[in-house]
């Protein structure tokens, strides 16, 4: 999907938001943790809240990193019968695993609903940062959108050949 037109390319460049706004609460989940250790142990004064910054950090990461993974077909796989099977079945194989890859998502989505509705109607914060609790779902919900999204766009526009989805 290089061409990068069309909903498939809004698709793309979509993804590649939540790529790079993983990658950077990679680098700030890391950042608050070395301070975090290093201010602790030299001047015995850690980073307040840095328990909750880093949950924060995390929870976009793994839900944002995501989609680049169901966007280009990368998740982890087992291929013990690739090898000796028609290149047909392989193929009608992958589309079935990204059926399958959507329908846990749209469930994961679902059942998120209610915990996250209650944890915004209780007003929960979290106990260091005060950061509203329900801001994390807000996140999370997005991030799982995108990542639906990815992996439709991964069913319906790109081809399902073996040859493709093989990393080498």
């Amino acid at each position: 999907m290089a061409n990068g037109t069309g909903p498939a390319g809004l698709i793309e460049r979509l993804q590649r938001v939540q790529l790079r706004l993983a990658s950077l609460a990679l680098v700030a989940l890391m950042l608050v943790t070395v301070f975090d250790v290093l201010l602790r142990y030299l001047f015995n004064k850690p980073i307040r809240g840095s328990y909750d910054i880093v949950e924060c950090m995390l929870l976009i990461f793994i839900f944002h990193g995501m989609a680049a993974a169901f966007f280009s077909r990368r998740n982890i796989t087992i291929d013990i019968i690739d090898g000796f099977i028609p290149p047909r079945v392989v193929a009608a194989l992958i589309r079935l695993a990204d059926v399958l890859s959507i329908v846990v998502l749209v469930l994961i989505f679902w059942a998120m609903i209610t915990p996250a509705t209650q944890i915004y109607q209780y007003g929960d914060v979290k106990l260091d940062s005060q950061i509203p609790i329900w801001w994390m779902w807000v996140a999370a919900f997005l991030g799982l959108f995108g990542t639906i999204l990815a992996a439709l766009a991964a069913l319906l526009a790109r081809p399902a050949t073996p040859e493709t989805e093989r990393v080498e």
